[in-house]
């Protein structure tokens, strides 16, 4: 049995039946398309000679162009064609934004901060804060595109629901270790993006300034209400293909309870899809 509460990402059993459903559809679609089984062949040999049609429509998933042979640090390799952010993730960043690890995947926080306040000129559509305070990821270390990828649910869903176990275990180590990981890879999270709006020409925008204060103090005042939590109390889900920004698999991990939201982006919760919504899916289909 699986749980279903979902706070305003899914309230009640209609909507979860509409995310399934979703989820369904995309998938089925994805399967269907005739370029899908190749690409992700040539994608997970990382082949970058190949011609990415619908991996990487419209540069979208991949590596933005721009970065394709450069680097965030001389000890780090070059970008190619075929990475992602968070593909071989271990080799492209720094260890200590790595929060937990087990042999088949990695707990990040979003290097984003989850205040909307923090992102002035940011326009609807294109969001760039979290969903919710202290929004992070799970991401296997193996190349899995999608949850749309049937490796990504192969062997009874095996491996997101080790994500999904991952969190839990991580959530509930001895110590609150987990939980002081989470919140500290937030208020990094805030406080980078406090220092880029402050070193910006002519410093950070009045609209920013006039609640700066406040935007630490949420995160203050938050934190004691976050230790408590539940892990039933957080969402844990995909953006589905065609609707993900990243073209590796990676599932959504963040509290779904309003006031954990007060400053974050709701625009995404359309195409959230909890684990448990596609793990019914996959046994339903299986009958």
């Amino acid at each position: 049995m699986y749980d279903k509460r979902y706070g305003s990402i899914a309230p009640t059993q209609e909507r979860f039946e509409e995310k399934k459903q979703h989820y369904r559809e995309l998938r089925d679609k994805f399967r269907a398309d005739p370029r899908a089984a190749s690409e992700l062949a040539a994608w997970k040999k990382q082949d970058n000679n190949y011609d990415y049609q619908l991996l990487n429509e419209n540069h979208r998933a991949f590596i933005p162009p721009g970065l394709i042979g450069k680097t965030f640090s001389p000890s780090f390799p070059r970008w190619v064609l075929t990475d992602t952010f968070f593909s071989e993730y271990a080799n492209h960043n720094a260890p200590d934004l790595i929060l937990s690890e087990t042999r088949r995947s990695y707990i990040i926080g979003n290097v984003a901060s989850y205040d909307g306040r923090q992102y002035p000129s940011a326009v609807s559509g294109k969001r760039p804060e979290g969903q919710s305070f202290a929004h992070s990821l799970v991401i296997p270390k193996d190349r899995v595109y999608n949850v749309v990828d049937p490796a990504a649910t192969a062997d009874n869903c095996d491996l997101i629901r080790e994500m999904r176990t991952h969190f839990i275990s991580f959530w509930n180590s001895p110590y609150s270790v987990g939980k002081a990981k989470m919140l500290a890879r937030a208020k990094r999270a805030v406080e980078d993006q406090d220092k880029k709006l402050r070193a910006a020409d002519g410093g950070s925008p009045p609209a920013y300034e006039a609640v700066r204060d406040d935007v630490f103090a949420f995160f203050e005042a938050t934190k004691p209400a976050f230790e408590q939590l539940k892990t039933s109390d957080f969402v844990c889900g995909f953006h589905v293909f065609p609707d993900n920004s990243i073209g590796h698999l990676h599932m959504h991990v963040f509290p779904h309870a309003d006031a954990f939201r007060v400053h974050s982006t709701r625009e995404y919760d359309w195409k959230t899809v909890p684990v448990e919504a596609i793990v019914e899916v996959e046994h339903e289909d299986q009958d």
